[in-house]
């Protein structure tokens, strides 16, 4: 375990600030009052976390800045338009982002961290500096302070099918749903044929037979009762993608005082850490899977390793491929990822 690193990883934010409890105190006309955005709906846990957040910003100042969390889109913003849209700091001041969503604007960020790249959960709180970098890039010139992250619930991958498989082999005759271009092109190395189809058609895809097997976390598996319509999974590999970044408009931060800057940065701090140790740790995860198994789930045993790594190998190669495909950007983006992680 590279320790050294996952101490830099959750440290990332530390150094802003050591942060200010204040009493509690009446309201005053100094008081800010946020609006915070999310495109998630409130049930996911990335969400509550994010709502911890809020409160704990409220907890730490005082009272001093109110963030007022607003989930499941309800403010009326889209994520992809977020670079125009927060900046400002007038519609929204707050944003629970994810950067993949930005790639029509920032196209790196479509190669800059793909799922099944890093062959542990672990290696993304690693690289949370060097991400930070990378994020800030963009967000910066646009007028966006990065703030914090909030891990994934999900840490796992399973390959989710109507009949049992467990092997490449197996799955070459399968097939398969994927959720996004990148893992077509990382099975297509593999001599797996998959294709998309969305989270909501996916039910009914499986039962009626237009494919076989999906790729899916298995810790969200049970909110579309997945189980019932693939009863067979097995552990392929991380859930690994962009991290969830906590960004605020630079021209609402620089309107709060110094105490009101230290209560929000010392609450981005905590829940990076808190979100990322339940991530890392797989928290979530096994609770869902035995949940899944008591409604009829059987879990099989996990790919081989010689699987598992055929598959991040794979990966890598599609990785560095369509970062070639973006340019120089896309290129030194994922090599100061690796070199970050220790991968050649």
């Amino acid at each position: 375990m590279r320790v050294g690193r996952m101490k830099v990883g959750l440290a990332v934010l530390a150094g802003l600030t050591a942060g200010l409890v204040l009493s509690p105190r009446a309201v005053s006309a100094d008081d800010a009052v946020w609006r915070m955005h999310a495109a998630a709906a409130e049930t996911r846990i990335e969400i509550q976390n994010t709502q911890w957040f809020a409160d704990r910003v409220g907890e730490i100042s005082g009272g001093g800045i109110k963030v007022d969390f607003y989930p499941g889109g309800a403010l009326g913003v889209k994520d992809a338009d977020m670079l125009q849209t927060l900046p400002p700091g007038n519609v929204v001041q707050a944003a629970l982002l994810y950067p993949g969503y930005l790639a029509r604007d920032a196209a790196e960020y479509a190669v800059t961290l793909p799922p099944g790249v890093l062959s542990q959960a672990s290696m993304v709180q690693e690289a949370l500096t060097t991400l930070k970098t990378i994020y800030d890039r963009v967000y910066n010139a646009a007028g966006i302070r990065l703030v914090g992250f909030i891990g994934h619930a999900a840490s796992q991958t399973h390959i989710f099918c109507r009949e049992p498989v467990n092997s490449l082999d197996d799955l070459r005759s399968r097939k398969l749903r994927v959720w996004e271009e990148f893992q077509i092109a990382t099975f297509s190395e593999l001599g797996i044929a998959a294709q998309i189809i969305g989270q909501n058609d996916l039910y009914v895809a499986l039962s009626t037979g237009v494919v076989d097997c999906a790729v899916y976390p298995a810790q969200a598996a049970e909110t579309i009762s997945l189980q019932e319509v693939a009863p067979n999974a097995s552990y392929l590999f991380p859930f690994v993608l962009h991290p969830l970044t906590i960004v605020v408009s630079e021209s609402a931060y620089e309107k709060l005082d110094d105490a009101q800057k230290s209560a929000l940065e010392s609450a981005a701090q905590e829940a990076t850490e808190r979100s990322f140790e339940a991530y890392v740790a797989a928290r979530y995860d096994a609770p869902a899977i035995e949940r899944l198994k008591e409604n009829g789930l059987t879990m099989l045993p996990d790919f081989s390793a010689e699987d598992q790594a055929a598959f991040t190998e794979a990966a890598l190669r599609v990785w560095r491929d369509k970062a070639s495909e973006i340019g120089d950007q896309a290129v030194a983006d994922i090599t100061a990822v690796t070199e970050t992680v220790g991968l050649q």
